[in-house]
């Protein structure tokens, strides 16, 4: 082989090698850049609709309450502008960091409460609670109606839709960021 073409294949080789890891890093120090769930958060977060906390962390273990996943589905749905407080649970006051974001999301009739005038913004959202709010969200309502209802016809949509992959959760537990995020991911790829 030509000296002169060895020596430009491997410059070109060093610099794949500095910059292809630069490009796969995660932007948040606590998402492996292997994590199964990586890929999902860097995008959520490129497009908005997930962010990290004020130190720079994503914390995919942690759970999502109730009032961060109608948040998260309103900035999904990109139902963010004129935003409007509102007393639409008797325990989510004015002053609650989601409030608009939950009156939104009731509004589109994506979240209800729990029947007692209450949401539970502070509760965490359980698996077969995201499933319903993302399958009224892509508007699958109807089918999930039809197929039974809570829970059982929003877990068969959402089955059928193929939007639970990367997902191992069962149902009753809380949902984490890091699986929000593949199910967010799931509805917006």
């Amino acid at each position: 082989m030509n000296h002169k073409l060895q020596r430009a294949l491997t410059c070109l080789l060093a610099l794949t090698l500095l910059i292809c890891p630069t490009l796969a890093a995660s932007s948040f120090p606590d998402v492996d850049e292997s994590a199964e769930y990586a890929e999902a958060v860097e995008y959520l977060k490129d497009v908005g609709i997930m962010q990290g906390n004020d130190k720079g962390n994503f914390n995919p273990n942690h759970t999502v309450t109730r009032a961060e996943m109608a948040a998260i589905i309103c900035r999904m749905l990109d139902e963010t502008d004129n935003l409007i407080i509102s007393e639409t649970f008797i325990d989510v006051p004015s002053t609650h960091w989601a409030n608009a974001y939950i009156s939104r999301a009731a509004e589109l009739e994506i979240v209800n409460g729990y029947g007692n005038g209450n949401f539970g913004p502070s509760d965490p959202v359980t698996y077969e609670q995201a499933i319903a709010m993302v399958v009224r969200a892509v508007g699958g309502e109807p089918e999930a109606q039809a197929a039974g209802g809570y829970p059982t016809g929003y877990l068969a949509v959402v089955q059928e839709y193929g939007l639970l992959e990367g997902i191992t959760l069962k149902k009753g537990q809380p949902m984490v960021r890091a699986d929000i995020a593949v199910l967010i991911n799931n509805c917006v790829n």
